[in-house]
C-alpha cells in the first residue's frame, strides 16, 4: 500500500481523502465538514486526524493532491500553500485537481451536469460534465463568467442539467428561470466536495501533475515529475488587488494567460 492524501479547501467546504496509489478510488478514509473562512485552521488539523484514523503520520504518505480551484482565493492559496508544505516536507509528488470536478465526480449521475461556483463580484465559475458509466467527463474549461450569460448558454442544449455547486446559493434563479424544465437542482448537501468526489476527481484528472501520472512511477520519478513547487492554484482571473494594481500601473486588465495564476504548470 502506498498512501496518499487528497484534500480541497477551496469552498467554505474542507473534504478530504485517504486513497492507495496502487489501488485506483480505494477509499481509506475520509471526513468533510463545513468550515468557512476557517480553512487556515482547521485544514491541517483534519488532515492529522484523518491520517491518525488510518494508523499514519505524514512520513507515511506517498504523495498529495490539492484542489486548485476555482474558488474562494484565499480557501485555494490556504490549500494549495498547505499541500505543498506536507509534499515538501515529507518530499512526495504533489498532484492537482479541479475543485468543480471533485463536486462533479460525487454527483456522477447520468446526464449533462451543470456544477456553478461562486466567484464573487456577481459572477459565477461555470463547468459542464457529461456523467456516464460512473464517470464524469468534463466538456468546457474554467472560466469566469456572468450567471445570465452562462444561463443562456447552457439554455441551447435539449436535455435537462442537473446544477450544483455553491454559486447556486446567490444564482440559483437564474439558472432556473433561463432553464425552466431542463433545470434540475441537486440536493444542496451535494453542491461541494465531499472525500469520495476528491478522491475520484484526483485519479480522473490527466497530465504531468496528477495521480494517474505518478502512480506507476518510482518515488524519485514520482517527486521529480511532479516537484512541489510546479503546481500552481486555478484563478481564472486576477484578485481584486492585482486588479486594481495592473490598472494603476498600464491602464490594463483581464485574466492570465490561460486562466492560471502564472505559468501554465501542466
Amino acid at each position: 500500500m502506498r498512501p496518499f492524501l487528497a484534500f480541497d479547501g477551496s469552498t467554505d467546504h474542507v473534504a478530504l481523502a485517504l486513497g492507495d496509489l496502487d489501488a485506483p478510488e480505494t477509499l481509506l478514509a475520509a471526513d468533510d465538514f463545513a468550515a468557512p473562512r476557517a480553512a487556515n485552521t482547521a485544514l491541517l488539523s483534519a488532515a492529522e486526524r484523518l491520517l491518525a484514523s488510518g494508523g499514519l503520520v505524514p512520513s507515511a504518505l506517498h504523495a498529495v493532491a490539492v484542489g486548485r480551484g476555482p474558488g474562494s482565493f484565499t480557501g485555494v492559496r490556504i490549500a494549495v500553500a498547505t499541500a505543498k508544505g506536507l509534499a515538501h516536507g515529507a518530499r512526495v509528488p504533489l498532484a492537482g485537481f479541479g475543485t468543480l470536478d471533485a463536486v462533479a465526480w460525487r454527483l456522477r449521475q447520468g446526464g449533462l451536469l451543470g456544477i456553478i461556483g461562486d466567484a464573487m463580484r456577481g459572477e459565477v465559475y461555470p463547468a459542464l460534465f457529461r456523467a456516464q458509466a460512473g464517470s464524469a467527463e468534463r466538456l468546457a474549461a474554467d472560466r469566469v463568467a456572468l450567471p445570465a450569460d452562462v444561463a443562456r448558454e447552457w439554455a441551447g442544449h435539449t436535455e435537462r442539467i442537473l446544477l450544483a455547486g455553491p454559486g447556486l446559493h446567490k444564482h440559483r434563479k437564474v439558472f432556473e428561470e433561463a432553464l425552466g424544465e431542463l433545470a434540475v437542482l441537486a440536493d444542496e448537501s451535494l453542491w461541494v466536495p465531499d472525500g469520495l468526489g476528491v478522491l475520484a476527481a484526483a485519479w480522473a484528472d490527466r497530465g504531468d501533475l496528477s495521480v494517474s501520472a505518478i502512480a506507476g512511477l518510482s518515488a524519485d520519478d514520482a517527486y521529480r515529475l511532479a516537484h512541489p513547487q510546479r503546481l500552481l492554484p486555478v484563478y481564472t482571473r486576477l484578485s481584486d488587488a492585482e486588479e486594481a494594481e495592473r490598472a494603476k500601473s498600464s491602464g490594463a486588465s483581464g485574466v492570465p494567460a490561460a486562466g492560471v495564476a502564472g505559468p501554465e504548470a501542466r
